[in-house]
């Protein structure tokens, strides 16, 4: 009789894992998909880039990407990562005031993470400026 009530007991746990998993992203996650090079405050020479937040939070931890750089190590503390909370937006440091302006920030962190996981044989995401600026629909 145990036996046959383990298997049912270990996939509600795994289910539940996955709920949990499920709901914790999405406390702490921005869109699902957003898009960048976008702003009124930017002068835009491309389409929109979507981009999947979503995906990349499944690859990679936060402070991978969101950064504060003080004598070469980020001192960015996570827990300001919040939706809604626009000090983490990378307008906010990358603007046209910025020694790295938005389009030098984003094709540096992005294609440069693309590049850095082909070369290491790893699946990675685009590095041509026609794969990330699609056309208008």
């Amino acid at each position: 009789m145990i036996s046959n009530k383990r298997p049912m007991v270990l996939a509600t746990a795994i289910c539940l894992a996955f709920i949990g998993l499920g709901l914790s992203t999405i406390s702490f996650a921005q869109d699902e998909e957003m898009r960048l090079n976008t702003g009124e405050d930017i002068t835009v020479q491309r389409t929109a880039v979507p981009f999947s937040h979503d995906l990349h939070m499944g690859l990679y931890e936060c402070l991978d990407c969101h950064h504060d750089y003080k004598d070469g190590a980020n001192v960015l503390d996570e827990d300001t990562l919040e939706e809604g909370n626009p000090d983490v937006r990378c307008a906010t440091c990358h603007n046209d005031q910025a020694d790295l302006d938005r389009q030098k920030a984003y094709h540096r962190q992005c294609m440069g993470c693309h590049i850095d996981t082909r070369k290491a044989g790893e699946a990675s995401g685009p590095e041509m400026c026609g794969a990330c600026h699609l056309p208008e629909d």
